[in-house]
């Protein structure tokens, strides 16, 4: 493999960076600086499939510890039905992705860590299911909430990133069992393939950088380092930094890498100059 070009300098939006160090090895920051564009909405007809509610409740006693990563959600994400108890999620499957004997494990975080819910999608393989999916496809988890209440009052929290949603690939919805991919999810039909995600993490008041691969058209394949910043906002307990992924601004550096298992994205928790911690992000697009 060419390493050649890891480490360079990039110009984004007018702003040179220069990279920051990861293990020895230089990584490039990404900064994008025009507005993000909302998403028109999906054509085609969703999926519909019923999710079953796990766990749903309230945390009163809530502290900053747990899980790094706690969404990934096309931006912007919508909103929860405020009125009713009948709620819908959307979630884009890629195409090739295998489905058989799989399900979908969602977890629901409020940022401010008190409510929380978990929920299973079995994925069923038949013709407008089939493994591996023949097309993209966008799937719609319809469930009921026990908690009303929450989503009545969920207008009342000022954003942004009110409540993430963490959708996974995995074989069973123990938390013990590792998750085959995760998928993008919203509260309402988009554009398919997503084209802006945010990536919510619970950062620790750490630094945190969302790692990518890219490979251009040599085959020369280099890390970029995208900067995640903390969520403007009073109470960020479950998650407190968002790190933006904007799929249209990396593809003039090259393509994204997302099948190589050693070159996965990651969450890069930083102190001072030092790596706190590494998550992989296996990301379904």
């Amino acid at each position: 493999m060419n390493r050649s070009s890891v480490g360079r300098i990039l110009i984004c939006g007018g702003v040179m960076l220069a990279g920051a160090m990861l293990g020895g090895a230089m990584l490039g920051g990404l900064i994008h600086s025009s507005p993000v564009r909302a998403q028109p909405s999906a054509p085609q007809e969703s999926l519909a499939l019923t999710a079953t509610i796990l766990n749903e409740g309230y945390e009163p006693a809530v502290d900053v510890s747990g899980t790094t990563l706690k969404g990934v959600m096309v931006e912007p994400s919508g909103h929860p039905d405020g009125q009713a108890e009948h709620q819908h999620l959307y979630l884009w499957l890629p195409r090739q992705l295998e489905v058989h004997d799989k399900r979908l494990c969602l977890s629901l975080n409020s940022r401010d860590g008190q409510y929380v819910s978990q929920l299973e999608v079995p994925l069923e393989s038949g013709p407008a299911l089939s493994s591996p999916l023949e097309a993209d496809t966008v799937l719609r988890a319809d469930f009921t909430t026990t908690k009303p209440e929450y989503y009545t009052r969920y207008a009342d929290t000022p954003p942004p990133h009110r409540l993430a949603v963490l959708a996974e690939l995995k074989a069973d919805c123990n938390p013990a069992t590792p998750r085959d991919a995760v998928v993008v999810a919203g509260w309402q039909p988009y554009a398919a393939p997503p084209e802006t995600l945010s990536v919510l993490v619970n950062a620790g008041r750490l630094e945190a950088l969302l790692a990518v691969w890219l490979e251009n058209n040599l085959g020369n394949q280099q890390q970029q380092g995208i900067r995640c910043v903390p969520i403007e906002a009073a109470s960020r307990i479950a998650y407190d930094t968002a790190c933006e992924l904007r799929l249209s601004s990396l593809h003039k550096y090259g393509r994204l890498l997302l099948d190589d298992p050693g070159r996965l994205p990651s969450i890069i928790l930083r102190r001072g100059g030092s790596v706190a911690a590494a998550v992989p992000l296996e990301l379904g697009l």
